[in-house]
């Protein structure tokens, strides 16, 4: 089975648009608009809920810049930089967090169906409404539907 899928492989597109979804810190809905520029994408997220750090309403921003990991297999590894800001639940109230995303992760795009399937890692350095600066991990695991 794993043979078929990396077969079923491609690079990534030139231009056009993924619409998905995102489940993970947080979950929700995800976007990512192709062509940016020569392998980049602008990615997207909005979404709530979580595990690690529980929120009303996340939103994300991010450029990527996509490379192939081998030449035997166009598994695509990406890194980027970018925003994200929410309204996170502690039990002492709700706060507001921004900060500065720098995600990593990998992207299979399947060539016999409009599908890309993606695993990351987005690193903030973040400040809160309630005075707080800090560090933290998110994490995500997604499936979006390609329309060329």
């Amino acid at each position: 089975m794993f043979a078929v899928l990396i077969s079923a492989l491609t690079t990534t597109p030139s231009s056009g648009v993924s619409i998905g979804i995102v489940l993970g810190d947080p979950s929700g809905l995800s976007l990512k608009f192709w062509g940016v520029g020569n392998n980049t994408a602008l990615q997207l997220h909005a979404g709530g809920g979580g595990f690690i750090a529980p929120a009303k309403l996340v939103l994300s921003g991010s450029l990527l810049f996509h490379t192939a990991l081998t030449r035997q297999t166009p598994i695509n590894g990406y890194i980027g930089a970018g925003v994200y800001a929410g309204m996170h639940v502690r039990p002492a109230g709700d706060y507001g967090i921004m900060g500065i995303q720098m995600p990593f992760g990998l992207e299979f795009i399947l060539s016999e169906a409009p599908l890309d399937i993606f695993v990351e890692i987005p690193p903030i350095f973040y400040f809160t409404t309630y005075g707080d600066v800090g560090f933290s991990l998110s994490m995500g695991v997604g499936l979006r539907f390609l329309l060329r």
